[in-house]
């Protein structure tokens, strides 16, 4: 069921003429028309309406005015808008062509504007965005919603919860007309300005009565982190990190373990390469692409290791490149000094020293530790330009670095546009031979890499590890292996039940192959949805801080840290649950792209009740993940959207309230000039 013809010219010409008068009064966005198609062009013109309803009063002042010179007919039309209830819904279901929706203000019957309103909705039970409006003797909707369905776990008993509430309102009635909207309507919104009204006397009386000094509920408390400065937050979680390795023994037995052969410093190439086992010979072997060497006996691959290593420069100078600081520093430290020596107590002090077998070694004896070159390898070592060694690592940094947040920023991107934004930050370029060569070696090797490589068609791309075959595979083996013991036993026995935990695997595989399905269908939308947005340039900053370290940064997810410090639950740790909160958010913000999803883990983790303003956390939470680079929207976050869209940048206040800056008044960037003329020019 939809409007009349003479209905829907009426109602367009009111809603239209409505939204550019709003549009040009608010300055919401900028380039704003209703006869463009495209996604941003519906964007726009939600965000006007978002803007109207927001500000109903202003109907008055188009109806005074009427700049569009409309007939009284629509005048009438927009008069009645005045009682617009927009909000969130549920659609329980459709009768007689109408949508029967449901909130806290009762059960309305909704019809389409020109289509059928189930065909814009999907089906029953959904909950739906929407604004509610009458319209002669009907109840219609703005032309704008979102519809969100129900369906996951506990869908059933949410259905069942939806229909008892729907049974309890429909003893109050079903509002289908316009008339009785308005009255209703009327009475709902008195009612909340009553309601508001009564909590910001109560908020007043409460901030009184405990002088400003926030009172946290019962269950809650202040950590010791709160109040402090980012520098002394920073410091003092170091130095409680610190005390805590200082009192931990395996640190330092790892040091023992993972780096320094115990014996007696030797300088020989063969007696270095005698304390390491015949494996690891191999590994050298195939390094150097030395075949056939694990037929003989370990005397003898020695032998053949001695009379190739010395002649290996490339291989050389490929791991001084590619390994991390510590490993080349201390390579670089012991060519020049002849050997590294320092003191068991001194451990602490050097655990930046690494060496690269089978070019440098550490021994450990009694109480030294010694980092050597072996003897027949001085010659090679001396032969390498180490300020063109620094050249080729700062190339491979950068490359790495931009390989790197395209995946963490971007989600997928491909080489050819990683390269590119590769080249746009620097002047100093590897080839593009040499690009993807980084690419390879740190997805094939797992180095400092966040990505895997995939491709699609004739394309190849970065992709987030998160994204990759090898991590999907992880993620679900790993818990069917923790939760399998005992399932596939013999009841008596105990002996492993073969016949079953046969069929059990196959059904595993089963699964598995279906999530990797899902997973490549998804990868593949997310290229083919973000085709026509253009891809978000990298900031410079990324080539000097880790990608990370930027997203943290960010003064919203500052602001969200400092209210966690102030609002900690009772038997959480002070120095660590603001920070896995707010990494929580944060990759979820980018990655998920689901507020749903944010308020049910904050939900879960304790935090519900724990502020007397129960709008500041979400509030806080919901401009960390607007201000969060999206995967689905190319790199851009929804504020950057936002901003591109109205010409204005977005400011806010302590509580984390979006700030309310008129046209004339100064500029919060500080730049002295009117906001205006400044970052509220459209």
């Amino acid at each position: 069921m939809v409007l009349n013809d003479e209905q829907v010219n009426r109602f367009f010409d009111t809603m239209d003429a409505l939204l550019y008068y709003v549009n040009e009064k608010f300055r919401v966005v900028k380039g704003f028309t209703l006869e463009g198609d495209t996604m941003i062009d519906d964007v726009k013109a939600s965000m006007v309406s978002h803007a109207l309803w927001d500000n109903v009063e202003v109907i008055d002042d188009f109806v005074r005015e009427n700049p569009f010179k409309l007939p009284e007919a629509c005048l009438e039309v927009a008069r009645r808008w005045k009682n617009a209830l927009p909000g969130f819904y549920t659609l329980v279901r459709y009768q007689s062509g109408k949508a029967l929706l449901m909130n806290e203000a009762g059960v309305f019957s909704v019809m389409g504007v020109t289509l059928e309103i189930e065909g814009e909705i999907g089906p029953a039970p959904a909950g739906v965005e929407i604004v509610l409006i009458p319209f002669d003797d009907v109840i219609v909707y703005d032309g704008f919603l979102q519809a969100y369905d129900l369906d996951g776990r506990g869908a059933r008993d949410e259905s069942r919860r939806i229909q008892d509430e729907f049974e309890k309102r429909c003893a109050a009635g079903i509002i289908s007309t316009a008339s009785e909207f308005e009255r209703c309507a009327e009475a709902y919104l008195s009612a909340q300005r009553d309601l508001e009204f009564e909590k910001l006397l109560a908020d007043v009386a409460s901030e009184s009565a405990r002088g400003g000094e926030e009172v946290l509920p019962a269950g809650f408390h202040r950590g010791v982190l709160a109040g402090l400065s980012e520098a002394e937050r920073e410091a003092a979680i170091r130095k409680h990190l610190d005390s805590y390795v200082r009192d931990s023994r395996d640190r330092l037995a790892n040091y023992d373990k993972g780096r320094a052969r115990k014996h007696e410093p030797v300088t020989k190439l063969a007696d270095c390469l005698g304390v390491m086992t015949k494996a690891e010979l191999q590994m050298v072997a195939d390094s150097l692409y030395m075949g056939g060497l694990s037929r003989l006996r370990k005397a003898e691959m020695i032998d053949e290791l001695v009379a190739e290593l010395p002649h290996s420069p490339e291989v050389l100078r490929r791991l001084l490149v590619e390994f991390s600081g510590g490993c080349y520093e201390t390579t670089r430290r012991v060519f020049e000094e002849g050997r590294i020596e320092f003191d068991r107590d001194d451990r602490e002090n050097c655990l930046n020293v690494w060496p690269i077998e089978p070019y440098t070694f550490m021994f450990r004896s009694g109480r030294t530790y010694t980092v050597v070159i072996p003897d027949e390898l001085q010659p090679l070592f001396s032969s390498l330009d180490f300020d063109e060694v620094d050249r080729d690592r700062r190339r491979w940094r950068q490359a790495l670095a931009c390989a790197n947040a395209c995946a963490i920023l971007h989600g997928i991107a491909s080489v050819d546009d990683a390269y590119d934004q590769y080249r746009a930050l620097c002047s100093d370029t590897l080839s593009v031979e040499g690009f993807r060569d980084v690419l390879v070696a740190e997805s094939t090797y797992g180095g400092e890499g966040a990505f895997d490589l995939w491709n699609y068609g004739t394309t190849d791309y970065i992709v987030h590890f998160t994204l990759g075959v090898d991590y999907l595979v992880r993620e679900f083996t790993m818990p069917r292996d923790s939760s399998s013991d005992g399932v596939f036993r013999e009841t008596e026995t105990g002996a492993l039940a073969y016949p079953s935990f046969t069929s059990q695997e196959w059904r595993g595989r089963g699964d598995l192959i279906a999530e990797m399905g899902q997973l490549e269908n998804y990868k593949r939308n997310l290229v083919e949805m973000r085709a026509q947005i253009p891809m978000k340039p990298l900031q410079r900053i990324i080539l000097e801080q880790d990608v990370l370290d930027c997203l943290f940064d960010d003064r919203n997810v500052i602001a969200l840290r400092k209210f966690l410090d102030e609002h900690v639950p009772d038997g959480q740790d002070d120095y660590a649950f603001a920070e896995r909160v707010c990494e929580e958010v944060v990759f979820s913000s980018i990655e998920v792209g689901s507020l749903e999803d944010l308020f049910d883990f904050l939900s879960r983790i304790g935090l519900d009740g724990c502020c007397s303003d129960a709008k500041r956390l979400p509030q806080l939470v919901m401009n960390v993940f607007n201000a969060m680079p999206s995967w689905e929207n190319n790199g851009w976050s929804p504020q950057e959207l936002y901003e591109q869209m109205t010409g204005r940048r977005l400011f806010y206040n302590e509580d984390g309230s979006v700030m309310r800056v008129g046209a004339d008044d100064p500029c919060p960037c500080g730049s002295g000039k009117k906001y205006r003329e400044c970052c509220g020019a459209l």
